[in-house]
Parts: structure tokens; sequence; C-alpha cells
């Protein structure tokens, strides 16, 4: 209302601001006599001038122009009028004016620009999931004459996580004062793994208080739902497929076959003794055992479609493109597969597992994460969450080549498995030599550095190899472990690699009289430290006390003598 009485205030002094300078206006006439109202992006006006003398018109402000200024006759003129740069309302006035002293004004008000964020599009639709997850983004234009913050909320305005804005807060380069500008907002979305379709919110909100909208603007995002797996095996297909293209791997596979027939898969049979014995239920028949992925190009964590592999028994994921500069943290996509087995995921780029990852206790017996990115010994690898756990890979677990330890903290993202063995220190590497059910535990070229520990009967539940060990080892080659009363270390371990770290120190005696120790090559395996290489404090990565011979081991094992040591041909 109150813009309409300004208008009606305008026209009534335009009409009479031409009447009263002349009575004669019939020889002068202007059709807009009304006045030009422009937006506050401006642009060009129109108004004809009638005359039977020549005229001249002027503008009294700069963002005011007419062409043509001067005439005779019937004059089609435009008006060109700036965008504006304010909130508010501005004005102007023409002046026209003839030789014969006719004079008429006209007034152009253009209307400031009001504070607002507009969208590109207020409704948009994503899809559930792409094979790279660099394609996991979309961006839209945003109009706008403020700093804004988005906000980005589920139907119940609470906040959710699977799509979030490159920035939450923009700011514009708003260079010409309430003049908007256009920014393009990125957003990045993660997979939808659930059969229904989702929606978020998202919010586009001033960031100072004080600047009220004209209107809200709001993004309303509808992710498309994930396709339905069955619990089949037409499922376990679908999703082996699924999974190949969610790793992007670089080796192509060969699937115009059944699935019986595509390499790097193996289907339970009939035949299986798991089958037979009923430890695997019949219906597992036909379904994926054993699955092998190989050289995939992937930033992400394993595809969730692997949880549709419900009775697969045996995993390996292995080798990803420069991993090195990875940092992934492994989801709970396999931590429900009560079957598995045997688990590897090698070479990935990983640097922690999940809690649920201990939901795989009750079946794992060998676990492979050799060369991740790991930068400590994972937490929940216990004995007591891992009871039937025999082999442990965590080989080579490093990002870079580092030969001196003391400039370890440059690495942004860290080294990778680094530690020191020391017991007051750290218990990592104790507190794996002290699992006594592993038969292979492989720690080669980390960079664990300090000394191997050493450990007393009676301290951290260690108990001494007894008479009964004795026996069970099948006769007298390991007595004298039970007459000195040695600490009973990793009796079962067939296998143990600590070379090519940074240990430093003495060999403890229980592992330079274990009963295995020759089936370890210890020589290149054990004792073999990374050359010309120092640890935190300076020190040569070297033992103090690497034996020359084993003539002290058959002395303490002389029923070894004969199996181990390498007699020389006699010549006739």
């Amino acid at each position: 209302m109150k813009k309409i009485t300004i208008l009606f205030a305008i026209a009534a002094a335009l009409f009479t601001s031409c009447r009263e300078e002349n009575d004669n206006i019939a020889s002068f006439t202007i059709d807009k006599q009304e006045g030009i109202f422009a937006a506050p992006e401006g642009g060009e006006e129109y108004l004809q001038v009638t005359s039977t003398v020549e005229w001249t018109a002027s503008a009294n402000q700069p963002w005011v122009s007419i062409s043509p200024a001067n005439g005779v006759g019937s004059t089609k003129c435009t008006i060109f009028v700036d965008s504006t740069l304010s909130n508010s309302v501005r004005e102007a006035k023409l002046t026209f004016e003839t030789t014969e002293g006719d004079r008429c004004t006209v007034m152009v008000e253009q209307a400031g620009f009001g504070k607002f964020i507009s969208l590109e599009d207020t409704v948009k639709t994503i899809e559930a999931a792409t094979n790279s997850a660099s394609d996991r983004y979309f961006e839209i234009e945003v109009g706008s004459n403020v700093n804004f913050k988005i906000s980005v909320v589920d139907s119940l305005n609470n906040p959710i996580t699977w799509l979030t804005p490159k920035s939450t807060e923009v700011k514009p380069n708003l260079d010409r004062p309430s003049r908007p500008r256009s920014t393009t907002v990125r957003f990045d979305w993660k997979i939808n793994s659930d059969t229904i379709g989702r929606v978020a919110f998202v919010n586009f909100l001033p960031l100072s208080d004080e600047d009220i909208l004209e209107k809200s603007a709001t993004l309303t995002l509808t992710q498309e739902a994930a396709p339905v797996i069955p619990d089949s095996r037409l499922g376990d297909s679908l999703a082996v497929v699924t999974i190949i293209n969610r790793l992007q791997l670089l080796s192509p596979w060969e699937m115009s076959e059944n699935m019986q027939y595509w390499d790097n898969i193996t289907l339970w049979r009939s035949t299986d003794k798991e089958i037979l014995s009923g430890e695997v239920p019949r219906e597992a028949i036909g379904r994926v055992r054993e699955a092998n992925f190989m050289m995939s190009n992937t930033k992400e964590s394993i595809p969730l479609e692997l949880r549709y592999l419900k009775y697969i028994e045996t995993l390996n994921i292995y080798s990803n493109v420069n991993t090195m500069l990875l940092s992934i943290e492994l989801g709970n996509e396999i931590c429900d597969l009560e079957y598995l087995k045997h688990l590897q995921i090698g070479a990935f780029g990983l640097v922690s597992l999940p809690d649920d990852f201990v939901k795989l206790g009750d079946k794992l017996e060998s676990l492979d994460l050799n060369s991740n990115n790991f930068p400590e010994v994972p937490s929940m690898l216990t004995p007591e969450n891992f009871p039937k756990l025999k082999k442990l890979d965590l080989l080579a677990c490093r990002r870079w080549t580092v030969t001196d330890l003391r400039k370890k903290d440059s690495y942004e993202d860290g080294i990778g498995l680094h530690f020191k063995s020391s017991v007051k220190e750290d218990n990592d590497l104790r507190r794996l030599l002290l699992w006594e059910n592993l038969e292979e535990l492989r720690l080669s070229n980390n960079y664990i550095e300090g000394q191997i520990p050493d450990f007393k009967v009676g301290e951290d539940g260690v108990v001494a190899w007894s008479a009964a060990d004795v026996a069970a080892w099948g006769g007298d080659t390991i007595k004298n472990l039970a007459i000195e009363e040695r600490p009973k270390i990793m009796p079962n371990m067939k296998r143990l690699t600590l070379n090519l770290n940074f240990f430093t120190g003495k060999l403890p005696d229980w592992l330079l009289y274990h009963p295995y120790l020759l089936d370890w090559f210890p020589e290149s395996l054990i004792y073999m430290q990374k050359v010309n290489a120092y640890d935190s404090d300076g020190k040569s990565a070297k033992f103090d006390n690497e034996p020359t011979d084993y003539e002290y081991y058959f002395n303490f094992f002389p029923g070894y003598r004969e199996k181990y040591e390498i007699k020389e041909e006699i010549e006739d």
C-alpha cells in the first residue's frame, strides 16, 4: 500500500509539472507521464516523445541515461538504467525541454535489492551409488547478496551425515554491495545401502542474524534406494558384480558363463566336508565360498555388498592404487559374516578396524593385513577376542621408506606401524608374543624399535615349560626347557618374522632357546634389522648378541643336532 501511494504521488507531481510549465502541451507530449519503474537489475525502458519543435533531454543522476537525447517529431527514446548497488529505493529525474520553452519531467524509480538467497533448483534427485567415490557429488548455483551458512537435516530437523557441503559457511565476493553474486556450492554424498530411499533438506541461511531474507531458500534432495539383492545364488552373483565395479578392479573378469566357472570365485559343493558335517548348512551349496579381488582402484572401504556373501569362508582383497597415500577406515561391511575363517585385506590403505570386527572372532583362523598403513597394532587384536586365530600378518605396514626414526614426525600422515617394544612404554609386541595359539606371526619391515621383550615366569600369566610339555613334544628333546623352568613363550609358533625393523639391545633367552628357532630362519627373518638405520634415540638398528653359530643351541637341544646341522660332504 505504501508503494502504491508513492506512485500516485509521483504521477500527480509529474502531471502538475508538465501542465504548470506550459499550457500549450499539445505540441510536446510524452507517453509515460506516470513515470518509469525499473527493477533492481536495471535494463532498458522506452518512451515516445512527440513534438513539433526541437527538444533536448537530460538526467540528473549518472545511473540513468537517455538515447537519443534530442530530436523533433515523433521519437522513440531508450532509457538505460544501471543495476543498483543498494537495498533501498532510489529516484532520478529526466527533464525534457523544447526550443520554445516547453518543459516536462519524467521520474525514474528503481527498487533496491532485498536481502535474498536464491537457488537454481529447489528439488533434486541423486542415485543410490556410483562405482567411483570421486563421482559422488553434485553442484548447484546459489545467488545471494548476503553471506550464508548451510545446514543439512532430515524431516525431523536432525543433522544427517550422508550429505555434506564442501563448506558449511559461504562468503560470496560481494564486491558490488547489495548486487547479488552467483556462487557454486558443492555437496558430497555417500552410498545408500538401504532398500528405502531417503530425503535431506538443505537449508541456506544468512550468516548474520541481522540479514532478514525476503523468503527462505531450501533444497529438497532425494536419494534413490539401493537395489534389492536376494538371499540366493543369484544374489551372490549380483553382489560379486557390484563389488567388482565398486572396487574398480584393474583386471577384467570373464563372467559370460555360469558363476561356477568364474575366475577367482569358488562355490560350496555338496561334497565339502563342512557341508557333510553340518558346520555349514546345506543352503550354502552353490553359494560363494571363496572370493579373490585383486588390483583395485578405490579410496573407500571395501564395498557394502560384501555382506550379502552370506556363506563366504575365504575372502582375499589385495593391492590398491597409491596405497601409501590412503587412510581408509574399514567399515562394518564384513563383521556379520559368520562363516568367515580366512581374511586378507592387504596393500589396501587401511589405518583402522571397526569395533564390530571382534564379531569375527568366533570363526576367524587367519588374518592377513600386510602392507597397510596402521599406525599401531589394532587394539582389538587379542587372544581373548580371537581365540581361534592361528595366523596374523602385519608385515610391511609402512607408508614411506624411513631409515632414521628421529625424523619420523616430519611425515604428516605418519610413517606406518611404529611403536617401541619396551615393556614400560608399549605393550603391543608383548601382547602379540603372549598369544599362545598363534602359529604364524609376521611383523617384518615395520618401524618397531626398542628391545624384544623378555619374560619372567609368574608375570603376566607366563608359565614355565613343564614335564607335560616335554612329553607332548614326543620325548626328551626339549627337557632342558623344563629342567631350567624357562618361560613358555609362543609354544605353537611355526613361523615368526621380526626382521627389517629397528630393534636394538639383546636378544632374550626365551627366543635364543626357543624349540622352533631354527625353523624361523633367524639369520634373515629375526636377526637382520634395517641396514644403516637409526632408532628414535639415534641408536643403530641391530642386536648386541647375535649368535655367530648354533653350537650353544645344539648343546641345549642335543636331539636337534642331527635334524638341523649341515653335514659336509666328504669326497672320496
